[in-house]
């Protein structure tokens, strides 16, 4: 006879620690998925400032002002985009051209395009993924007045 005190396990269902292990698997996916949708809002937003920025100097050099003969000094377009892009930072040559050549909209160019533009370097790192690195051009168009 076997006493009543004495107890044998002979087959265990004991399912302690398998949740602790699949919410450790899943969680690894949940927090990448997670990262990843930060780290893309984050540089989505940082390529609307600058999309912004390319607009603003777009429109900085088409409209002459008062005058005109008066003429946007390329220097104050350059000032204006990196205004406009702050706090981030314009990392590429900004580039000022108007349709047909040159640099400002003259009474000869009223009704061109006028593009102001940079090559724009982005960096976006994750936990456990290499670090990545996307060059992109950013582009501003405006008719000249």
């Amino acid at each position: 006879p076997m006493s009543p005190f004495i107890t044998i396990r002979t087959c265990s269902n004991d399912q302690k620690g398998a949740a602790a292990v699949e919410f450790g698997l899943i969680a690894t996916v949940l927090f990448m998925l997670l990262f990843g949708i930060f780290a893309f809002g984050a540089i989505y937003s940082q390529h609307q400032v600058f999309q912004g920025a390319a607009r603003e100097g777009a429109r900085v050099a088409a409209a002459r002002g008062a005058s005109p003969t008066a003429l946007v000094d390329p220097a104050e377009v350059r000032t204006r985009v990196a205004e406009a892009a702050e706090p981030y930072e314009v990392t590429g040559p900004i580039s000022i051209s108007v349709e047909g050549g040159g640099e400002q909209c003259t009474s000869s160019t009223i009704g061109r395009s006028v593009t102001v533009s940079w090559p724009q370097s982005y960096d976006i790192s994750l936990p456990l993924i290499p670090k990545i690195k996307k060059d992109v051009t950013i582009r501003g168009v405006f008719r000249c007045e």
